[in-house]
Order: structure tokens, then C-alpha cells, then sequence
């Protein structure tokens, strides 16, 4: 790939940065400048991209995607229905997010995880392999599984004929059968797992582990994040609630500092003064926004994941008043990256990390988007 030369209005990395060029080269940024100091020779020789009436800030990765009003990852689906979604997602700004499968029979998770996985799902990032048909869509580095391991307590929609208790995927096997390099993130009632098997299985091969869909106390949600989980799935939603004698999942998932919450910020699954206690609590370093996008619907007065993208997260949280752009940011993205292990490849915008890049207007709208150095904009549809 030549050397590319960008140019844009302000750069956040997700903090502001005093530089608004990127120098671009095999898909990495390479060297930040200040416009007035590019070298005059990479002036003549890099190919340019003027985008100075754009904000730049790190590609946005959600963890939680469901799907969207055309198709849901836990339906039977078609190539291009996960190409549309995943040029869907970049154009809002989302440079990579998780696939998600939700609780369904073993059979069904197999065959949706393995079908995704010819998708890409899990394919390394590694900008200089890009397929020519991919450059510009969105990534799936891997698959975030919600269930089957979850309380029957707290199954929110999930189908509970298919909520499965810890001691079940241990004793029979199920987790090692469903448990591959594709899987990043499994969310599960950790309270289930009395000894930690459970959870010291996942987190030895790398699986970010996140309570969620839990009925745990304040004690067993500590143990839990005692030994190692650091994630807690769309706070509020599908847990105990938070009262002043049981504090439980939430209360004790707000209070501990390494554990970073997940955080469906449409107004809707928590309403803004939550969202910004929240924040209050957490800090901009431990909140990680996420869409939960899906086939919006309810069922028996239950939410049915979310209709926004997390573009439009990240304009809620700044539109409430809560956070700066800097802050949503990294939020949306930075934070994320570091739940998977993978803060040293992208999230953030500088030199040695990946070309993964969301423009934006003065109106936070996503205005161009580029993955891998590659535009979403000059995608073409084979």
C-alpha cells in the first residue's frame, strides 16, 4: 500500500491531540503530524486524502451485536446478508465488532459459530492480509457467545428451554465443544461456578469473560471478578436490581475498579441519569458502550436488543451532557479493545497501530470510515 498523507480537522486519540495529519502506510499509522510540519518530501511523494472538515476518531468496536432489522446472527443467513450488516457498521463508524449468539440448543450455536467463522469471525487482524473483497467492511475479530450458561432467574428473552447451569458444560462437555479460537467473549451467571472451573476454563484460553444475565449477590459477583472476569454485560439489564440492602451484580460491578461495565446507552434500556451515574462511577476508562443491535421487538414486555448503533451511543452520551467526544470515544471504542486483548492493535490512534478510523462532521455524524487503511466508501460489492 502507498504511503498515504490524511488530513482532517482535529484528531482525538482518543484524547485531543495537537497533530491533524496521519501518515498511513501498509495499513498502519506510522507518524502524526502538525499540518504546518509534514516534511515536504512525503508532501510530494505520499498520496493524500483531504478530509480537513472531518473529526477523527478511533474506529468505534462494539462488543454486543445481535444483528439488525434485516437479520439476526441467531437466524439462518446468507453471505451477503453478513457482508450488508458488516458495510452496514462501517459506515456508522464501527470498525470491528462481535458477532453475538444468544442461548439456543448446542446444535444451533455449532452451526451458527461455525458458519460465522467462514465469515471471518475470528480472523486475525492483520491489515497487509485483508481479502480485496473485504477492504472496507467492518471486522469481526470474533464471537461474543450470550448463553447458554445464564440464570434461569434472569434469561431476559433468551429462550429459557435452552439456559444451560454451569455444572452442565463442565460435566458434559458442552463448553469445550462450543469453545474455540473464534470465541472472544462469553457472557454467563458466574454464580453458578462455585469453584471458578467454569471460569478459569475460559479465561486460560484467552475468553474474556463477562457476568451478565446473572442473579448474583454482592459476594458472589466479587468472587467472580476476584478471580479475573472484568466485564459486566449491559449494566443494569438483566440483573437484580441495585437496592440499598442487596446491592448485588451491579452494586458490586460499580464499586470495583478493574471490572468495566458495558453500557446500552439509547435512553431506552437505561434512561440518561443511570447512564451518567454510571459514568460517575466508572470513569471514561472503565464504561464501554455497546449497541446490543437487533431485530428490535419485545416479548412479554421484554427489550429485544437495541435499535441504535453505536454512533448513536456515543452522540447520546455526549447530547445528555454526561462525557466529551474524547471521553465517548474511548468508551466506544479504546476500552473495548482492551476487554479483548486487543489494545495494542487498535482503539487508538497512534503511530503502530492499525489504520481503523471513523470521520466524523460537527455533528458527530459518521461521514467517512476507514478500516485497515482501506476506505468503506470505495467498497465494491463482487
Amino acid at each position: 500500500m502507498v504511503a498515504k498523507l490524511v488530513y482532517t480537522k482535529r484528531i482525538f486519540k482518543p484524547e485531543a491531540a495537537e497533530e491533524t495529519v496521519f501518515l498511513l502506510e501498509d495499513g498502519l499509522i506510522k507518524a502524526l503530524y502538525k499540518e504546518d510540519e509534514v516534511p515536504a518530501a512525503l508532501e510530494k511523494q505520499a498520496q493524500t486524502l483531504d478530509l480537513r472538515q472531518l473529526l477523527a476518531i478511533p474506529g468505534m468496536i462494539d462488543l454486543q451485536m445481535n444483528g439488525a432489522p434485516f437479520c439476526d446472527f441467531w437466524q439462518d443467513l446468507s453471505p451477503d446478508d453478513v457482508k450488508k450488516l458488516r458495510l452496514e457498521q462501517a459506515q456508522k463508524g464501527v470498525t470491528s465488532f462481535l458477532p453475538t449468539l444468544i442461548t439456543d440448543s448446542l446444535p444451533s450455536l455449532i452451526k451458527h459459530r461455525d458458519f460465522l467463522k467462514k465469515q471471518g469471525a475470528g480472523k486475525p487482524i492483520d491489515n497487509a492480509k485483508i481479502d480485496q473483497a473485504e477492504r472496507g467492511l467492518a471486522r469481526m475479530p470474533g464471537i461474543h457467545l450470550e448463553g447458554p450458561y445464564l440464570s434461569p432467574f434472569k434469561p431476559g428473552v433468551h429462550p429459557p428451554e435452552w439456559v444451560l447451569p454451569i455444572e452442565t458444560a463442565l460435566q458434559e462437555g458442552s463448553l469445550a465443544t462450543l469453545i474455540d479460537d473464534s470465541i472472544k467473549m462469553v457472557t454467563a451467571a458466574l454464580e453458578g461456578d462455585p469453584d471458578g472451573s467454569f471460569q478459569s476454563f475460559l479465561q486460560a484460553r484467552g475468553v474474556a469473560v463477562s457476568l451478565g444475565h446473572t442473579n448474583a449477590t454482592f459476594a458472589e459477583a466479587n468472587r467472580s471478578f476476584d478471580r479475573g472476569a472484568r466485564l459486566l454485560t449491559h449494566a443494569f439489564n438483566a440483573m437484580a436490581p441495585l437496592l440499598h440492602r442487596k446491592p448485588g451484580a451491579i452494586g458490586a460491578a460499580l464499586l470495583d475498579k478493574r471490572v468495566s461495565t458495558c453500557l446500552i446507552a439509547d435512553g431506552l434500556h437505561v434512561l440518561p441519569p443511570i447512564c451518567q451515574l454510571i459514568f460517575e462511577l466508572k470513569g471514561s476508562d472503565r464504561l464501554i458502550l455497546v449497541s446490543d443491535r437487533a431485530a428490535i421487538g419485545t416479548s412479554q414486555g421484554e427489550l429485544v436488543g437495541s435499535s441504535i448503533s453505536l454512533d448513536d451511543a456515543l452522540r447520546n452520551m455526549i447530547d445528555w451532557g454526561i462525557c466529551s467526544l474524547g471521553e465517548a470515544a474511548m468508551m466506544a471504542s479504546t476500552n473495548a479493545a482492551r476487554a479483548i486483548s486487543l489494545s495494542g492493535l487498535i482503539g487508538t490512534l497512534a503511530p503502530g497501530f492499525h489504520a481503523d478510523i471513523a470521520f466524523l462532521d460537527d455533528q458527530l455524524q459518521t461521514v467517512e470510515t476507514m478500516i485497515g487503511g482501506y476506505l468503506s466508501s470505495e467498497y465494491k460489492q463482487n
